[in-house]
């Protein structure tokens, strides 16, 4: 069976200094927003703003492997109770969906005014990317969107314009070369349309302390 079908989400635990210190790693990894994780990420979790999940493969895809484990132990999500499993799991990226997103209220996005989530916090492990886990994580995370205790109705994202993604420069300052497909593609493929570009919406620096001038698209995904 492949990778593809035997994607699973966890939720991350906030309370779990295992948890918060393996999300801090595969943060640092990504390069964007590790100190965000054992503080601001964690009081988000708990109120409920973010809902993290680990992206989660079956243990004989890591065999001869050595990889860090955690054990299933988050108690809430959306600020609502769960049943954490306690077995151990294999964790090789994250992705998020919030429930708050207060910097893009000066916008005026075209989006209803409840039920929004926004797809965030997106990584998988270089190791294990190209592999069809991307799209098998975001398949997850829709129906995860869809049913309590989110019920949510849209889907928002935001990422680099397709063009801006593919200027030799700063791809390669960025991700380490340019994409053979751009995110905005990607996502499009997965039933994002666009709905709206802002130019310098980040002023995040790059790994070598550089911020560059680019267009954010915001993208929008109807469920149901």
């Amino acid at each position: 069976m492949s990778s593809r079908s035997e994607v699973m989400l966890i939720p991350w635990d906030p309370l779990s200094e295992p948890h918060r210190t393996l999300l801090y790693k595969q943060r640092v990894e990504c390069s964007w927003y590790m100190e965000m994780v054992q503080e601001i990420w964690r009081d988000d979790q708990i109120r409920g703003d973010k809902c993290i999940y680990w992206i989660v493969l079956p243990a004989d895809e890591f065999v001869g492997e050595k990889r860090e484990r955690l054990m299933d132990t988050a108690a809430s999500i959306n600020a609502k109770p769960c049943q954490p499993t306690h077995t151990e799991f294999i964790p090789i990226g994250h992705i998020s969906l919030d429930s708050k997103n207060d910097k893009v209220k000066k916008l005026d996005l075209d989006i209803p005014s409840e039920k929004v989530f926004w797809v965030t916090t997106f990584f998988i492990s270089q190791n294990r990317q190209g592999k069809g886990i991307g799209g098998a994580a975001m398949d997850a995370i829709h129906r995860i969107a869809a049913q309590e205790p989110l019920s949510a109705k849209t889907l928002m994202l935001d990422t680099v314009e397709r063009g801006d993604q593919l200027r030799e420069e700063f791809a390669i300052a960025t991700y380490g070369g340019v994409p053979k497909l751009p995110n905005q593609d990607w996502y499009s493929r997965r039933g994002y349309r666009p709905i709206k570009i802002v130019q310098n919406y980040y002023d995040v620096a790059d790994k070598n302390g550089k911020v560059w001038e680019t267009k954010t698209v915001f993208m929008r995904k109807d469920l149901g």
